[in-house]
């Protein structure tokens, strides 16, 4: 079956001399991987538009019970050069990628997540503000999108805030299972987070090593729920940016 529709290029993996398999997150057939081959000639098409986060449109013979798809035509949708070549945005992108791959499963779609990434995409390529501080942001969209967003508890006691990892509450009491002790900034923040206020997040500066616990603490909570989820090769260039 021949199957034409628009794509995220999530994980790009050399193949042979000459291609590349590509794993790709589509609309209207979750995550897949197909054959791109000769896309590491130089001369080729491919190589210059088989970028990660790529926004494409994409024809490709679909067989069930084939691993890997066979490309039949491919073309850019909307450019992402600003992305490809501006490091801040490019760092924060990556881990994004790299989590999405990990979280999705094969075929399976998931149009409420094609588009937040598609939409975060664009946003990314087109914005000129600094985003390193979203990340932790991502990870809660990400829970939610994938059914276990987190949820948070009336606050009545602002100096004892608990992420709680087994309930994925977000409380002034701490649970019988893992929990983690928030600081004000970062309770501020998940506040935040959890009510999609993403523009309010740009302009609120969070202590570097406040920023980075935020996200470990959401990495665990996301490795409880997703099983074999595993580190981010990514976060070594993400660091650079926070």
């Amino acid at each position: 079956m021949v199957v034409s529709t628009e794509c995220i290029v999530l994980r790009l993996i050399d193949y042979g001399e000459s291609s590349r398999i590509v794993t790709l997150l589509t609309r209207s057939h979750g995550k897949l991987a197909v054959i791109a081959r000769g896309a590491k000639k130089p001369k080729s098409k491919l190589g210059g538009i088989m970028n990660l986060g790529g926004l494409l449109d994409i024809t490709f013979y679909l067989k069930d019970s084939r691993g890997v798809q066979n490309l039949k035509e491919v073309s850019t949708k909307t450019g992402t050069n600003k992305i490809r070549y501006t490091f801040p945005k490019l760092a924060l992108l990556m881990p994004l990628l790299e989590i999405s791959n990990q979280v999705l499963q094969d075929h399976e779609e998931n149009e409420a997540y094609f588009k937040f990434l598609w939409d975060f995409i664009c946003w990314l390529e087109q914005t000129d503000q600094e985003a390193g501080t979203l990340f932790p942001y991502l990870q809660t969209r990400i829970a939610e999108l994938m059914g276990v967003g987190l949820q948070s508890d009336e606050i009545k006691d602002e100096k004892s805030c608990y992420l709680n990892i087994i309930s994925g509450t977000v409380s002034d009491r701490a649970d019988d299972g893992l929990s983690f002790l928030l600081t004000s900034d970062q309770q501020w923040y998940l506040t935040q987070a959890l009510q999609g206020r993403s523009g309010r997040l740009l302009k609120k500066e969070l202590p570097v090593q406040e920023l980075k616990s935020l996200i470990y603490h959401l990495d665990v909570y996301l490795k409880h729920h997703f099983e074999g989820l595993r580190d981010r090769k990514s976060d070594a260039i993400l660091d650079q940016i926070l």
